[in-house]
């Protein structure tokens, strides 16, 4: 009886160590931190000491990882991650930022068995699904990405994120038709998503509609690094653990393209504050004061950028737009030729040279820089558009419905005017039934685009047509 007793304290002092060891971890990873820059290290440096003296320190562990993740250091963010995760197998974040960081570092699989721990320690955290469907898609396990970005469109048919990865996901599977319905819906709802545009745009070609390819390829082009915000705490925690001018920079031009310019500005100057010789925080604000009409200030930014030597065709060129609208023609001038001295074929300082001199009635030359401007974009509609009225001046209406059918190519709020442009020039060329159709089609997308003094304008020519025939 004592022997059994004895064994069974054994086996429970055996169990009580056990459970009090913790996970078998692995040795804390040494890191050089002068190699990492001096913000890094400096928020770094405490975790590691504290790792050091408790090697079980959950919350050094997970800090660490956070602070390596948040500046781009995925393989050495890994082993942390994993360490806190081990931890403390309760936390939602540390395989969440674990599966981020191994997919960053293209180790696909283990960041799909990150995101499902996601779903297990937490299933109601959308954006873990959202990143596991992409990760499930990024290793071509296609049909499971498409049944899990599904769930989430059912859940919330407006998510243009989702809709986004379920068109990816069937363009993937060859279901092209599906693809374009909800990328097009993405694209609806968020119509600066610059990577659905670019989805969109490669299933259109896939599908033969080369034209509505292109147009979205544009749009695209316009809005390339522009995305809808995602209400995603567990990032926005880590990303703003990060204190670098690239980073602040980055915040800023997200704080532009959401329309939020005081923002904007504050993010820039914080850039400017750690690195004064980063060119695109100046080229940035030049055009940020001049959109809120501060055009002092905005004059103020390009003259520091200049004495900085940071003189950039961008830079000329965003002072030359502000200086244009403050009616400021001569400043304007000197700026676009300074851009143009730079980078002779600056597509928008061309055209903007273009639209000064035809406004000083030097016709021949704004035809030459809407030309030079149309030669490195030949998809600048609104050049073809400026050469199609310099036609239609001249009474050439053959020439000028080739300018405005090269401006229709464009899907914007400005496409019901290339059209009505366009059906009057095939009307002056003698085509009255491909212009009643152009005259249309203009009026169909100028109702989309609640453009109604441009619809009342059709309605009335096309009464007057229609007169014309009885």
């Amino acid at each position: 009886m004592a022997s059994m007793k004895r064994r069974l304290w054994l086996v429970a002092c055996l169990c009580a160590w056990t459970a009090c060891s913790g996970p078998d971890l692995e040795p804390i990873p040494e890191i050089a931190l002068d190699d990492l820059g001096p913000n890094l290290a400096n928020q770094l440096g405490p975790q590691l000491e504290a790792l050091r003296a408790n090697s079980s320190d959950v919350n050094a562990a997970g800090n660490a990882g956070m602070l390596l993740h948040a500046y781009g250091q995925h393989d050495l963010a890994v082993a942390f991650l994993e360490r806190a995760g081990e931890l403390d197998p309760s936390q939602l974040r540390w395989p969440y930022y674990l599966g981020i960081s191994l997919a960053k570092l293209g180790r696909g699989a283990e960041a799909v068995e990150a995101f499902r721990e996601c779903i297990r320690r937490d299933d109601g955290y959308r954006p873990a699904r959202q990143r596991l469907a992409d990760a499930l898609l990024a290793g071509d396990e296609i049909d499971r990405s498409r049944e899990v970005f599904g769930q989430l469109v059912a859940a919330d048919p407006n998510d243009a994120r989702a809709l986004h990865g379920l068109g990816k996901a069937e363009a993937a599977a060859g279901q092209l038709e599906a693809a374009v319905q909800h990328l097009r819906r993405a694209v609806e709802l968020a119509p600066a998503f610059g990577q659905a545009h670019y989805a969109l745009a490669l299933a259109y070609r896939e599908l033969g509609e080369k034209d509505k390819s292109s147009g979205h390829l544009e749009l695209y082009t316009r809005h390339r690094a522009s995305e809808p915000a995602a209400e995603d705490p567990l990032a926005s925690a880590v990303a703003g653990l990060r204190i670098s001018a690239a980073e602040y920079l980055k915040r800023g031009v997200e704080a532009m393209d959401a329309g939020r310019p005081g923002d904007a500005v504050s993010l820039h100057v914080r850039a400017l504050e750690e690195d004064p010789l980063l060119t695109q925080a100046h080229v940035n604000l030049v055009i940020l004061y001049g959109s809120m009409k501060r055009p002092e200030d905005a004059a103020a930014q390009y003259r520091a950028a200049l004495d900085a030597g940071l003189a950039s065709a961008e830079l000329h060129y965003n002072y030359g737009v502000v200086a244009y609208d403050e009616n400021e023609s001569g400043a304007a001038r000197r700026a676009f030729d300074a851009a143009l001295e730079i980078n002779p074929d600056h597509a928008l300082a061309n055209h903007n040279l273009g639209q000064m001199l035809e406004e000083e009635g030097r016709f021949g030359e704004a035809r030459a820089r809407y030309e030079r401007a149309l030669a490195s974009r030949p998809d600048h509609a609104l050049s073809h558009y400026k050469l199609g009225l310099l036609w239609m001046r001249e009474f050439n209406a053959a020439k000028a419905a080739q300018a405005f059918r090269q401006a229709t190519k464009e899907h914007s709020d400005r496409t019901p005017t290339y059209l009505f442009s366009l059906a009057a020039a095939l009307l002056a060329s003698g085509e009255r039934d491909a212009a009643v159709a152009r005259f249309r089609e203009a009026r169909e997308q100028a109702a989309r685009f609640s453009q109604a003094e441009l619809v009342a304008q059709i309605d009335e020519t096309l009464r007057k047509l229609d007169a014309g025939d009885r």
